[in-house]
């Protein structure tokens, strides 16, 4: 074999190896989290599912849910007095009066 072929199959040779190490040591794409990213996602959606009110028992009667109606309807006014219409407390509460209200028609 002649000196210039084996210097030149040496050189192909050594192409391809720095071709195969840079494909092999390339970062993960910036689009994928990186597992620390995932994780700390994963603990914040915890938190937020730990934090979300208890799911209370439907109510069985038409007087429970009357009941509950007003209760509700009182905590709202006395809210009102501090904060405007658009106060997610009162944006809750007026989420449980529209369901309490479905059941009650559901119950006539």
């Amino acid at each position: 074999m002649s000196p210039t072929r084996s210097i030149l199959s040496l050189s192909c040779l050594t192409v391809a190896l720095a071709l195969a190490l840079t494909a092999c040591g390339t970062p993960p794409k910036a689009d994928t989290p990186s597992l620390e990213q995932r994780l700390f996602d994963l603990e914040r959606r915890m938190e937020r599912l730990e934090a979300r009110p208890a799911v209370q028992p439907p109510y069985r009667n038409k007087e429970e849910i009357q009941a509950h109606i007003k209760a509700l309807e009182a905590e709202r006014t006395k809210l009102l007095t501090d904060y405007h219409a658009q106060h997610p407390a009162i944006k809750d509460i007026d989420r449980r009066l529209e369901i309490l209200n479905v059941q009650l028609r559901m119950l006539e």
